[in-house]
């Protein structure tokens, strides 16, 4: 039973590290900050009032205090912040559509054209979708006394909501923050 059970373990933790492996992680950063003058933290973000959107919530913010401290920085109030710490998980899949129009002419519709009454021509629609997956984590470091972001990063496709498995959830959070920290202080920032 004990052999059985490890092998399950095991297995989960490979399935875990798997899923988080081909996670895309992105960052981003103010090359004129120094991480090193930042000591202290405070999570600013506002829980959401729904109670699914809560255990999200919870769980995003315990991993990214743990991250923080971790890191060596302390969690304080607002007033004693170095930084303020925004985070979140988009919990809806959002998607923009942006249309760009080129042609000659004045414009789509009908009137009076340089040489013909119509429709100008050529006229070229080009659209261009963005898509925010549900399920990512974004995470932003703003400098308290300036109020400007300089470190930002998200992990997307962390977990498929709505939560179908709690522990797993958690797990996949905690992986993902984990990763995503990894990346804080950025090497370049001679932090």
């Amino acid at each position: 039973m004990q052999t059985r059970m490890r092998q399950l373990a095991l297995g989960t933790g490979l399935i875990l590290a798997a899923g988080c492996a081909g996670q895309q992680v992105t960052t981003d950063y103010s090359p004129a900050t120094s991480f090193s003058q930042f000591r202290t933290f405070a999570l600013v973000s506002s829980p959401d009032t729904v109670a699914a959107q809560q255990l999200l919530d919870q769980r995003v913010s315990n991993a990214v205090q743990a991250q923080l401290t971790g890191k060596g920085l302390t969690a304080t109030d607002r007033q004693d912040a170095d930084l303020f710490v925004g985070y979140g998980m988009v919990d809806k899949t959002h998607r923009e559509v942006y249309t760009d129009r080129d042609g000659w002419g004045w414009g789509g519709g009908w009137g009076w054209r340089y040489y013909r009454w119509g429709v100008a021509w050529p006229m070229t629609v080009q659209r261009r979708v963005e898509t925010y997956t549900d399920g990512t984590v974004v995470v932003n470091l703003i400098d308290a006394k300036t109020k400007k972001v300089v470190w930002e990063g998200e992990v997307a496709d962390v977990v498929s909501l709505p939560v179908g498995n709690p522990v797993s959830a958690t797990q996949q959070i905690d992986g993902a923050v984990a990763k995503l920290f990894a990346k804080y202080p950025p090497q370049s920032s001679g932090a």
